[in-house]
This record gives structure tokens, C-alpha cells and sequence, in this order.
């Protein structure tokens, strides 16, 4: 018992050590160099099972990236067996260096999500319908919570706070220039184009077609929450009217 938690009171202040967002850096860019598998081999990590650590649009294994970290910053390196890689430990301390960490790596098979849903459909068919089949690209999705985070732009929702630690990350990405309709593939920059909302929030922005502004969906929620300000609340867009973008 004693050896146990000395483990654990030395695991954390190995962890603890690390301060330097710079050293993080610098192990990202070691990453970079020599690739995800060689970079693990060199460093003796496995692959991350579910937490993955974002910067400039890409993503990385976050245990691999804090053990480094803390070798480069303290000399003292830690190895994939002197610590967990969980979100009492790494995730916590990416966190508390302003890093964004989510659960699961994005890619073009995690989840895709239709931007819009139909507003009636027959029942009774056994054939799936994706309504929006507008090609959506993983990466935008990746830099689009790199840049804005994983909480709703809308109402502040973040999934991992709200349903536990497993849907950390959970977001829908809301392109303010819809995909519906694009005939071309466009070039997307995710801090112009792209903003995270909650599922909730996302139907409300795309409800009977229209393509509301951020903002003008905020305010309604804000008028709803707030009965002193019903009297205020802004006129939604008819259906095929945007508003300005946020």
C-alpha cells in the first residue's frame, strides 16, 4: 500500500513538473519530424487509445506528447509505464496549459454528422438517408475545434462537462457558409468558415431551411432563458433567410 502511493505521489509529480507550453511544443515538433510511429517507437509509447491532443490542425497522442514534454523541459523523461494517460493526469495538465484535448481521433469514419435533417421523411424504409451528402472534410473538422474549441458557440454547452468524460469533444461543426447545394469543392478556413454548436443549437440555425446567424440564434436563447427580455427578442429569419454571419 505504501509503495502504491508513493507511485502515485510520484507519477503526479512528475506530471506537475511540466509548466512549459513551449516544451510541448518542441515535443510536437519532434512528432512532426519523425512521424507518428517513429516518434512512439523512439520514445517507447503505444499508440493513444483515447486521448488525442490538438495543435495548428493536427492531432496528437497526448501521454506520448507529456511525456516528452517533461523530458525536454525537466531532462527527466517519463515512459509510457511511469504514468497514466487519463484525464486525471495528462488531459488535466494539456488542459491546464491551454491545450485542447479530445476523446478519440477525428476522422472521416468518427461519426459524420448531416449539417441539416429532413423536415418529414416516409416511415416504414430500411434504407439510411444522409439528407446533406455534401462532402464534410475530417481535417476542417479537426482545425474547426482547434481554433474554436469543443464547447457550442451558440449556448456554451460542452458535451464532456455535461455527460462525463466520454464525449469529451462531442461537437457538431456548423459550416456559416452551408454545404447544401455546392456544386464545386470550395477551399474552408476553419476560423472563417466554421464554428462548433451543439446539436440543439445546430437545428435551431438550419430550422425550416434557413441558415441563421450565430448570433440571431443566441439572442433567441437568451430571450427564452430570460422572460425580462421576451419583449426583445429578435424576429427569426423566414425560411431561406440567413442573417449575418458570426
Amino acid at each position: 500500500m505504501r509503495r502504491s502511493l508513493a507511485s502515485a505521489e510520484n507519477l503526479m509529480a512528475g506530471i506537475s513538473s511540466l509548466t512549459s507550453r513551449d516544451a510541448v511544443f518542441s515535443a510536437m515538433a519532434d512528432y512532426d519530424r519523425l512521424g507518428r510511429e517513429a516518434f512512439l517507437e523512439r520514445h517507447h509509447f503505444g499508440s493513444a487509445k483515447w486521448w488525442y491532443v490538438f495543435h495548428d490542425g493536427k492531432q496528437y497522442d497526448s501521454k506520448a506528447i507529456v511525456g516528452v514534454a517533461i523530458g525536454i523541459q525537466t531532462g527527466q523523461p517519463l515512459t509510457s509505464n511511469d504514468f497514466s494517460g487519463g484525464e486525471g493526469s495528462v488531459v488535466r495538465k494539456l488542459q491546464s496549459l491551454g491545450f485542447t484535448v479530445v476523446r478519440l481521433a477525428i476522422g472521416d469514419d468518427s461519426s459524420p454528422i448531416p449539417e441539416e435533417v429532413a423536415d418529414s421523411y416516409p416511415e416504414g424504409l430500411r434504407i439510411q438517408v444522409v439528407v446533406n451528402r455534401a462532402e464534410r472534410s475530417a481535417a476542417a473538422r479537426r482545425d474547426c475545434i482547434a481554433v474554436h474549441g469543443s464547447s457550442c458557440a451558440v449556448c456554451d454547452m460542452s458535451f464532456g462537462a455535461v455527460y462525463g468524460t466520454e464525449f469529451t469533444g462531442l461537437i457538431h461543426v456548423h459550416h456559416l457558409t452551408p454545404l447544401a447545394g455546392r456544386t464545386e469543392m470550395g477551399q474552408v478556413e476553419p476560423r472563417r468558415d466554421l464554428r462548433p454548436v451543439c446539436p440543439n443549437c445546430h437545428a435551431a440555425i438550419h430550422y425550416r431551411g434557413a441558415n441563421r446567424a450565430i448570433p440571431l440564434v443566441r439572442s433567441a436563447l437568451d430571450a427564452a432563458r430570460d422572460p425580462a427580455l421576451s419583449n426583445k427578442r429578435m424576429k427569426l429569419p423566414k425560411r431561406g433567410q440567413s442573417g449575418r454571419r458570426s
